[in-house]
Parts: structure tokens; C-alpha cells; sequence
């Protein structure tokens, strides 16, 4: 139920900033058929994921998850190379590797014991297959949502937020009209200021997220959340108000993945002229004369 709002919110504010911008042709720009169009399904199949991450988290332990989650980073980069094009070079492969295996080490040592799962009876298949479709869902739309965010120039951004987050709360709502608690219970059921605080920050996040990928790209993005589970065990160690101990060997991990990402941010991309265009979808076919002649088409 916060995802709804979180959305709607979104939906709102971004309208708010359009009239700013741009009057009531900001306004128009955000409802306009082309932008929910695209933007909008993008929206629906961000849903989804949403749907998928509620199903698997309430059977997966936090360090079987977050490692899971980890595989963002690679899937982020196959899907770059085969919807856009865009390869990395045999020195970012491997720093990629790099970063997925130390950020998986480091959420497993400091999860501790509750990062096994199999000692309470192995780990629910079903849920880690909902949480692997996630990480699949939420990095197709992150590359669909940097190649549109950038394609559609003429559009404002708050335009194309808001189509996205329109059909992202319809369809939220949809889903989360099957969840037994909100179905018995009431769509506000347990909310609290906390609640409202988490909806918040969602917004933000919304909204960051989409500024990132129009200006950087979707792997550079993703290496930004891995790099949230690192701020997060800090700023846990530092606040008296969690009890969170320093462990050296966490810390030495956190150090291994920092240099991992500033490692792939120095290394080399791949030069212009040798990135491969996008994949065509099928039918996109095209016949051209290799001799300049015209081609025609004689009858049998």
C-alpha cells in the first residue's frame, strides 16, 4: 500500500513542478498519449517487480536477499550490451565480477549466521525465484527507462516521471488488492509517521533515480545501490541509537568493493566505433542492392 502512494504522490508532485515549468503545457505534457505510452508500460512492468519483491521477502532471510539482489549489477550490464549495445571492456567484466562477488561477501559476513538460510531448513526456492525475477524485472526497465529518458529530448523530465509513476500506482494497486493483510484489514491498516516518513523517501528516490539515469547510464546507477549497502552498515556503526558493532573484516570488504567501483569508473570504455547498434527486433528487416542497382522483383 505505501508503494501506491508513494506513487501517486509522485504523480502529483511531478504535475506540480510541470505547471511551474511550463504552465498548463507542462501540465498537458505529462498526460499526453506518447509519454504514458511509453513511459507508462515501463511503469507497469516496474510494478511487477514491486510485486515480486513483496512475495519473496517475507520468506528469505536479509542476507539471502540482499546477495540476490547483488546480481543487479551483471544483469544491468548483459541487458546494456544486448537492448542498447553499449559492451563493456574484458577489464570492466571483470571489475563487475569483482564488485558483485566483494558485495556479496560483505552482506553475507555481516548478516552473520542469518545469512544461511539452510540452518532453519534450506532456502525456499520459490522465493528466490521471485526475487531473481525481480532483479531481472527492475534491470530491463532500468536500461528501457535510460534509453527512453534520454530518447525523448522534447519531453520534460517531470512529464516522463509522471506517465511512469501513473500506470506504476494503477497496476500497484491492483496487485495489492490480492494481499490478504490489505484485504482484511483496510488499505491504511497500521500506519504510522514512520510509514509516512518511508513514503517520503520514496519519493525521493523516485525522482533520483530517474535524474541518474538521464544523466549517467543504468550500470552506473546500479553500482550506486550496491554502494547504499555500504553507507547503510556505516551510518548503523556510527549512530548510538543502533546496536551495531564495528567488525574489521566487514569493513576491510566495504573497503574492496569502494575500490572495486572506483576501479570500473577509471578503466577504459569501450571506443565508439567499435560499439555494436542495438540488437533489431524481428521483422525490422531491411533489403539493400549490393551492386546500386534498384531491386526488383520479377514474377515467376
Amino acid at each position: 500500500a505505501p508503494v501506491v502512494m508513494n506513487k501517486l504522490l509522485t504523480v502529483l508532485l511531478m504535475n506540480v513542478v510541470a505547471f511551474l515549468g511550463g504552465g498548463t503545457q507542462g501540465v498537458r505534457q505529462c498526460w499526453q498519449p506518447r509519454c504514458l505510452g511509453v513511459f507508462g508500460l515501463i511503469g507497469t512492468i516496474y510494478a511487477l517487480g514491486d510485486f515480486l519483491d513483496m512475495l519473496s521477502m517475507a520468506k528469505l532471510s536479509g542476507g539471502v536477499y540482499q546477495v540476490l539482489l547483488q546480481t543487479k549489477l551483471l544483469t544491468t550490464a548483459l541487458l546494456c550490451w544486448w537492448l542498447k549495445g553499449s559492451g563493456q571492456t574484458s577489464l570492466q567484466w571483470h571489475v563487475l565480477l569483482l564488485m558483485f562477488v566483494a558485495t556479496s561477501c560483505f552482506v553475507i559476513v555481516d548478516e552473520g549466521s542469518s545469512a544461511s538460510g539452510a540452518a532453519s531448513g534450506g532456502l525456499p526456492l520459490g522465493a528466490m525465484l521471485c526475487v531473481l525475477l525481480k532483479v531481472g524485472v527492475s534491470c530491463y526497465c532500468a536500461v528501457l527507462s535510460e534509453k527512453y529518458l534520454k530518447a525523448f529530448s522534447d519531453v520534460s523530465l517531470p512529464a516522463k516521471i509522471s506517465g511512469l509513476s501513473t500506470t506504476w500506482a494503477m497496476m500497484s494497486f491492483v496487485f495489492f488488492c490480492f494481499e490478504p493483510e490489505v484485504k482484511n484489514n483496510g488499505f491504511f491498516a497500521n500506519w504510522d509517521s514512520m510509514t509516512w516518513l518511508v513514503i517520503a523517501s520514496f519519493v525521493v528516490k523516485t525522482v533520483s533515480t530517474m535524474n541518474l539515469l538521464q544523466a549517467l547510464d543504468s550500470v552506473q546507477k546500479n553500482i550506486g545501490e550496491a554502494l547504499a549497502v555500504i553507507v547503510i552498515y556505516v551510518a548503523q556503526v556510527l549512530l548510538s541509537s543502533v546496536d551495531k558493532a564495528f567488525d574489521l573484516s566487514v569493513f576491510l570488504l566495504a573497503i574492496m568493493v569502494v575500490g572495486a567501483v572506483k576501479t570500473y569508473l577509471l578503466a577504459p570504455a569501450v571506443p565508439k566505433e567499435k560499439i555494436q547498434t542495438a540488437r533489431p527486433m524481428p521483422g525490422d528487416v531491411k533489403l539493400v542492392s549490393l551492386n546500386h542497382r534498384p531491386l526488383t522483383h520479377e514474377g515467376p
